[in-house]
């Protein structure tokens, strides 16, 4: 009781010290998330429009209805246990603020290993022409096209909800990607041949849907489910695309946790040799890469 009359203590004043303020949505946090500072600071930067430091030094900023009716929904839907990502409209990929919402995948850091593959297997190519699968909020897509300047990139997704943050994303980042609300696995959807195809595509299976921590039960069943085994949209995004890439071409995948020797054995089985496996943070290998011959 007293953590909630310090908080609304705090609330009340027309100025805050954002380190007294930050402490007290910390506690409110406690028992909803793993990360109660983290998120603290966070909700006070957005709310504020201050920096990590200024609130490290106690700063004293202005309090008006609008800061104290924010912090209130982020709580609210904190402790709903909405995504912290949906409730600040924004996350950090690749060093870029992309915006994301209900309806779109939540850009994670394990993917970032899966943008760092496809720029050093492309860094030897001049001018590739790059398609993603299954594009979400367009993290992928984008972060590559302006890590490498000069690359046709195409991207395809077929949710109109996550089409919408695609867009916004690729013309808030001015990354000049081709977008494409489409089917991916429908090899109609966009002609030519590729360098490079990647994806991040749906993986989680049965036994994974069922165990899902709160969070996740907000994000798109689409972007999540990858069937009974987690393994469908590699099975079939390989056999349909691998004839796409060039000769010497990349397919790459993020994947599941355990999964890389089925969808090893689907490269291999279209006609893709060397393959390569990358461990995430955690040390879980997370992407999977192969070359057309």
């Amino acid at each position: 009781m007293e953590k909630t009359q310090t908080l609304e203590t705090l609330l009340q004043g027309s100025s805050v010290p954002l380190d007294r303020l930050e402490h007290a949505i910390q506690h409110a946090l406690e028992g909803i998330t793993d990360a109660p500072g983290f998120e603290a600071g966070l909700m006070l930067e957005t709310v504020f429009g201050v920096s990590r430091t200024d609130i490290l030094l106690g700063k004293t900023v202005p309090l008006d209805e609008k800061q104290r009716a924010q912090i209130a929904a982020l709580l609210g839907g904190r402790k709903e246990r909405r995504p912290l990502q949906y409730l600040l409209g924004s996350w950090e990929f690749y060093g870029r603020p992309f915006i994301v919402g209900e309806g779109v995948l939540i850009p994670r850091p394990d993917t970032e290993i899966l943008a760092e593959q496809v720029l050093e297997g492309m860094k030897d190519t001049p001018s590739p022409r790059i398609l993603e699968l299954c594009g979400g909020s367009g993290c992928l897509a984008v972060t590559i096209a302006l890590e490498r300047p000069g690359t046709e990139v195409w991207c395809v997704e077929k949710s109109p909800e996550a089409f919408s943050y695609l867009q916004k994303n690729n013309e808030a980042l001015g990354a000049g990607v081709h977008t494409l609300l489409g089917d991916a696995l429908d090899t109609g959807c966009v002609e030519g041949d590729f360098d490079c195809i990647l994806s991040n595509p749906p993986y989680l299976s049965d036994s994974d849907m069922r165990e899902l921590e709160p969070e996740l039960s907000y994000e798109p069943v689409m972007a999540l489910y990858g069937e009974s085994d987690g393994l469908f949209f590699y099975r079939e995004l390989t056999a349909r695309w691998a004839d796409r890439l060039r000769p010497g071409g990349l397919l790459a995948y993020e994947i599941g946790m355990g999964q890389h020797p089925q969808v090893a054995a689907m490269m291999e089985a279209a006609g893709l040799n060397t393959i390569c496996q990358t461990r995430d943070y955690g040390g879980i290998i997370r992407v999977l890469t192969a070359r057309k011959r």
